[in-house]
């Protein structure tokens, strides 16, 4: 343990004490910088301190010792004695001597001295003690601020604080992903983010967050979500340009989903009664199908493809789940094949009949 040459005697405080700093501790923010900085690595761009105080706290060191036992113990600036993890941490039992104390601290040392000797008096201090007390104050350093990550003309700060001594790099914590992270770069929208979590669109080129692409269902390519649609029969999103429009409800569908011009679900349609719910749901809000007597039904989905049968005559109705609204209107004959599209605005002539 590094000696603290100092006795001052029982009778009297001295109005300075000598003051020291742990041997290890940065004591400017150059230091600091030099120790923070080489952490982190930046694509295209700086990290540097953007504000850093440095603040000294006060501590008092005291130390006595008589034929029989010795004594050490710490002191903070309320006079409180220091717990010994915090001793170790802040390195105070290994110090070296200051020049000066900070200034206008003259007050604050002798009032701090009063109070780690009325805290050694309580000990019970020998006799043959009392001309053996050391005192000495220890400031250690408590750094505040924030990093500054500058990639072009953007800029993400990072704030820390913490005793300097063992004030470590702390990681980037990515806003947009979450992820914690010593290397940064930049989206081409200007966002700073965590390089790990960084993707390329496979259909524009454009560098996004991995967790912004979806996976076209068709084709696995990884793509921004503008760039697909949800297959209507199997919800799952899939490239527009991959899409093929199935022959007859006409809505654009996955490829491997869609059989020879039909789609799996206007593959698959079974008969239906006006008892079952869902037609029943399609009946009350177009009432004007109730004339149709003979039903079949099939789901996608978002949708129900609904077909009726006259004697002559068929319907094809493509009808929102939630909404029930009527997406396609389509007319048939059974003596010929395929569907006419009706117009929106004919819906309601081609539903009177």
């Amino acid at each position: 343990m590094q000696s603290h040459d100092h006795v001052l005697p029982d009778q009297a405080i001295r109005d300075s004490l000598p003051s020291r700093a742990p041997a290890s501790q940065p004591g400017t923010v150059r230091e600091l910088a030099e120790r923070l900085l080489p952490a982190y690595r930046v694509d295209g761009g700086t990290v540097h301190l953007a504000g850093c105080l440095l603040e000294d706290y006060l501590f008092l060191r005291v130390a006595a010792r008589s034929s029989d036992r010795s004594i050490e113990f710490f002191v903070d600036r309320e006079g409180n004695e220091v717990a010994g993890d915090l001793v170790e941490t802040l390195g105070m039992t290994n110090t070296i001597a200051l020049e000066r104390p900070p200034e206008d601290a003259e007050a604050a040392m002798r009032r701090l001295a009063a109070l780690g000797r009325q805290r050694l008096a309580g000990r019970g201090l020998p006799a043959d003690a009392a001309g053996s007390i050391e005192l000495s104050a220890v400031w250690c350093k408590f750094a505040q601020g924030k990093l500054r990550f500058t990639i072009g003309d953007a800029a993400a700060d990072l704030p820390f604080a913490g005793w300097a001594r063992v004030l470590e790099p702390l990681p980037f914590v990515c806003p947009h992903s979450g992820r914690a992270t010593y290397h940064v770069t930049a989206l081409d929208d200007g966002r700073i983010v965590a390089a790990e979590e960084v993707a390329t669109c496979d259909e524009s080129g454009q560098r996004v967050l991995a967790r912004e692409l979806v996976t076209c269902a068709a084709t696995g390519r990884r793509v921004l979500p503008e760039f697909t649609e949800t297959c209507p029969t199997t919800g799952q999103p899939v490239l527009r340009s991959a899409m093929v429009t199935c022959e007859v409800c006409r809505q654009k569908v996955a490829p491997g989903v869609a059989g020879v011009g039909r789609c799996e679900a206007c593959d698959r349609s079974e008969p239906i009664s006006k008892a079952d719910p869902r037609l029943a749901r399609v009946l009350d809000e177009h009432p004007l199908l109730d004339r149709w007597r003979r039903w079949r039904l099939a789901e996608s989905a978002t949708a129900y493809h609904l077909t009726a049968h006259g004697w002559v005559r068929r319907l094809l109705l493509i009808v929102d789940k939630d909404s029930l609204d009527l997406k396609l209107v389509a007319t048939g004959h059974h003596f010929r094949s395929g569907w006419d599209v009706v117009e929106p605005a004919q819906y309601e002539f081609v539903l009177r009949g």
